[in-house]
């Protein structure tokens, strides 16, 4: 089967320059609280810093989502992961379509949620139908919740 490969239309640039400017404001509020190091001021200017290099480092990936399957194993990316996740075939008890969110149950272990709430109704389409044709190709049991009698 084919990689699914989703290009969001969200505004990634917004990300990064607000992290940036997170960032700067930051550093430059912890500069001027040197003279009066009280610890709150520390504090402050450090989670400036902090959710400065969150935005900008999420942004810097975040504009596609993608889901690979291998051989045995799927290795998933979605929108907002620094990271990809590779979950075994045999770790799948199920997956759930909903209309805000894919669920992947795995055995002894969290669900794997990948949300597609803020995606386009054409990406959505295009998502709900990978992982239905995934679930008839790798037998791995599907469940349709919200979408009407006929599931």
């Amino acid at each position: 089967m084919e990689n699914l490969s989703i290009i969001h239309k969200t505004h990634t640039i917004l990300r990064k320059i607000l992290g940036v400017i997170a960032f700067i404001c930051g550093i430059v509020y912890l500069i001027l609280i040197f003279e009066t190091s009280k610890v709150i001021y520390i504090l402050l200017a450090i989670f400036w810093i902090m959710i400065g290099a969150t935005w900008f480092i999420t942004a810097l990936n975040s504009d596609a989502s993608t889901v690979s399957p291998g051989n045995g194993f799927i290795t998933i990316k979605w929108i907002n992961w620094i990271r990809s996740k590779i979950i075994q075939d045999a770790e799948i008890v199920n997956i759930t379509i909903t209309k805000y969110h894919i669920l992947i149950n795995r055995k002894e272990q969290k669900p794997l949620k990948l949300p597609v709430d803020f995606f386009e109704q054409d990406q959505k389409r295009e998502v709900y139908a990978y992982f239905i044709e995934l679930s008839r190709q790798r037998n791995y049991p599907l469940e349709k919740i919200g979408f009407g009698k006929d599931g």
